[in-house]
């Protein structure tokens, strides 16, 4: 379990700080172990929604539209990250002081499966950006044969790859930038193990080529944290003028008094994006101010702790985020909504109209 903070912790600070802030400090931690059990069973409902979110998206009626392929590349980056968490928080709740430190292959595995999360979330945001921007260009450049190819799947499977190719170069950058290292842990006397008992225990640090101060270490926090947030800041952008452009094929549909079932769909498409795109600015941007802050915090562990437990209470934002994409799709979208009930085999009722007999006789 977390220790509690003390006013040993913050011995930089006066009298009356401290006290504020070993209060705030130990009601953060305290509201943040609720958050925990909130975000692992919100994270295991939403692998579940997910994974039948993915079923359906690749539906071959489905994966026809560029913008469900990008739709798709979300999914799956949600189930690894909501994973990745639920395993997380699994292994915080069930670890405590006493428990045997891991060895070095699973602390290895432990520290890439992280890498593998860090890398779909990142992939996840800036899809979101990428799916409010080809939507853009798309309804922008309806009229314009030469922009035709961004419709079609192959732009969407090509945009993932690249993508994904991009966010994972980044992961390689935290993956040189640290050395595993040992060192003898020695269990506290309350576990009642054998005297003298020792056992190496592992963990991750960066190397010395990288850190080289704690100003540099500093930098590299707060510029990790600023690109964790440029996305909630460049979403409003291609939203703002998806918004604009939608308008204009409204309003050029109404001169024209063109009414058709291709329009609507069009229309559902583009309602699909900006709510995806308004849910993830709420959804990252208060993680990203997060980081930000942890950054500056750098030296200063114990503040940055209690940042740390903050964290954890808004990750419930992102949870929720990526545990209602497939609700967000099911209520905008008619096909999306056919293929749900064709692969549930729902079947509506047929309306029957009985026939008036008094008025048949007359």
């Amino acid at each position: 379990m977390p220790q509690r903070f003390t006013l040993s912790d913050f011995n930089k600070f006066d009298n009356s700080t401290k006290e504020a802030l070993v209060i705030i400090g130990n009601d953060v931690l305290l509201v943040s172990q609720y958050f925990t059990i909130l975000n692992s069973l919100l994270a295991i409902i939403g692998v579940f929604i997910n994974v039948f979110h993915i079923v359906i998206l690749f539906k071959k009626s489905i994966i026809s539209n560029v913008i469900n392929v990008i739709l798709l590349g979300i999914a799956i980056s949600d189930v690894v990250n909501l994973s990745v968490l639920v395993q997380k928080i699994l292994i915080a709740l069930f670890q405590d002081e006493c428990t045997f430190p891991n060895g070095s292959l699973i602390t290895r595995l432990l520290f890439h499966v992280s890498l593998i999360k860090e890398d779909f979330r990142r992939l996840s945001t800036w899809l979101g950006v990428l799916m409010a921007s080809l939507r853009y260009l798309m309804i922008k450049n309806a009229l314009n044969p030469n922009f035709d190819f961004l419709s079609k799947p192959s732009s969407g499977w090509k945009s993932l790859t690249i993508a994904f190719i991009i966010s994972s170069l980044m992961c390689l950058y935290y993956l040189i930038s640290v050395d595993l290292i040992s060192e003898v842990w020695l269990p506290p006397e309350a576990c009642l193990y054998p005297t003298n008992f020792s056992m190496l225990k592992y963990s991750y640090t960066s190397n010395k080529y990288f850190i080289i101060g704690i100003e540099i270490y500093k930098s590299y926090l707060v510029c990790d944290g600023f690109l964790k947030i440029i996305p909630a800041f460049v979403l409003p952008v291609p939203t703002v003028l998806l918004i604009r452009e939608l308008k204009k094929a409204e309003a050029s549909r109404k001169k024209m008094s063109v009414s058709s079932q291709s329009a609507n769909n069009s229309d559902s498409t583009s309602k699909l994006v900006i709510i995806m795109t308004i849910t993830c600015i709420c959804a990252e941007a208060p993680m990203g101010i997060a980081y930000i802050i942890g950054g500056l915090l750098a030296d200063a562990p114990k503040l940055r702790k209690l940042v740390s437990y903050f964290e954890s209470i808004i990750l419930t934002f992102a949870t929720l985020n990526a545990t209602t994409h497939f609700f967000v799709c099911l209520g905008v979208s008619t096909p999306y909504r056919k293929a749900v009930k064709e692969m549930l085999r729902y079947k509506e009722k047929p309306i029957t109209i009985a026939p008036n007999i008094g008025s048949a006789n007359i």
